[in-house]
This record gives C-alpha cells, sequence and structure tokens, in this order.
C-alpha cells in the first residue's frame, strides 16, 4: 500500500463519516471499492475508519494523482448528502489539488447526472483539463 493511496482513502473516510468496513451504505461502498483498487486490506482499512489520519498537503501528488483525489472526492458528494460545512471543505479540498471553483462543478456535475443518464465516472482526458496549470 503506497502512502498516496492510503491519504486518498483517508480523506474519502473524513468526508463520509463511515462507522466501520461493515456499512453497506453508497459511500462505505466507494471507499471499499477505491481500497480494493489499491489493493488496501480490509484489516487495515477498519483501522483507518476508526482512526482516521490527520489530512496531509497534496503538493507533491502528480496531475494523475490529484485527478484520482478529486474524481473519488466528487463520487463520494454524489452519493451521500454533505452538509454546507462539509461543502466547504471539499471546495478547499479541490482548490489544494490544483482546481479552480468552477473545474471542481464541472467534475462534480459529471457525477451528479440524473438518473435517467448514464453516470460513468470521468475518463483522464475528459478531466485533465480541468486542472489548472502551476505556473
Amino acid at each position: 500500500m503506497d502512502i498516496v493511496s492510503r491519504q486518498r482513502i483517508n480523506v474519502l473516510i473524513h468526508l463520509a463519516e463511515i462507522p466501520s468496513v461493515a456499512t453497506a451504505s453508497p459511500e462505505a461502498k466507494l471507499i471499499k471499492r477505491v481500497a480494493k483498487e489499491c489493493n488496501f486490506s480490509k484489516a487495515e482499512l477498519n483501522r483507518l475508519i476508526e482512526s482516521p489520519e490527520p489530512i496531509g498537503s497534496f503538493g507533491a501528488l502528480s496531475p494523475k494523482q490529484k485527478q484520482a483525489y478529486m474524481n473519488n472526492i466528487c463520487e463520494l458528494i454524489a452519493v451521500k448528502k454533505l452538509n454546507w460545512q462539509k461543502k466547504l471543505f471539499c471546495q478547499e479540498l479541490a482548490y489544494q489539488l490544483d482546481y479552480n471553483i468552477d473545474s471542481f462543478r464541472q467534475v462534480l456535475a459529471t457525477y451528479q447526472q440524473p438518473a435517467n443518464q448514464s453516470a460513468s465516472a470521468p475518463n483522464q482526458m475528459e478531466t485533465k483539463h480541468l486542472v489548472k496549470s502551476m505556473a
């Protein structure tokens, strides 16, 4: 398990506020799916859920890693009704990931499509242009 994947899962845990790995909520399913994709053990996931770590900085992430974080955050927002403080926190996370508010909203909109439309995750080409260039 690499530290980048661990931190990404940790961010999702902070946002989702799930009580255990056994929870069957949509946000728990998302976290379990991401953990499985990252080869994160169920025991380690449960430890992280029980005791989330502080959220670190995102400065050392590659653009591809930032995109994965942003996509997962927006996917979580789409499945969990967040209070306004959590929504502001997500906007701050987006900014730290080099997304401006308009780009954040564009990525989020791809996950909040009406149920009668295909709600597949955006691919790398669709969201790559949304990452702010770092000057």
